[in-house]
C-alpha cells in the first residue's frame, strides 16, 4: 500500500511498484533519498533529476538499458 504523502515520492512509487513490487519500490526511493540526505517526504522538484538517474541505473538490471532510460524520462517529467 502506498503510504507517501509527498507527491514526488508517491508518483515515483506508482511508476516503480508495478515493475519491481511495492517493497523494492519503497527501498529504491529510500536509497536514493538517503544518498541526498533527505527523507522520502522531503523530495522536491529539484531532486527529481538526481533521483531518476540513480533509479535508472538500478533498474537496468530489471528492465534493461532502454527500459531504464524510458523510466528515467518518465520520472523527470513528474
Amino acid at each position: 500500500m502506498n503510504t507517501y504523502f509527498n507527491i514526488y515520492a508517491k508518483s515515483i512509487f506508482e511508476l516503480l511498484s508495478p515493475i519491481i513490487g511495492e517493497l523494492m519500490a519503497k527501498g529504491a526511493i529510500r536509497s536514493q533519498c538517503n544518498k541526498l540526505g533527505i527523507s522520502e517526504e522531503m523530495i522536491q522538484k529539484k531532486d527529481m533529476a538526481t533521483i531518476s538517474e540513480g533509479i535508472g541505473k538500478a533498474m537496468m538490471l530489471f528492465i534493461g538499458t532502454e527500459g531504464a532510460k524510458q523510466l528515467v524520462e518518465k520520472i523527470k517529467k513528474i
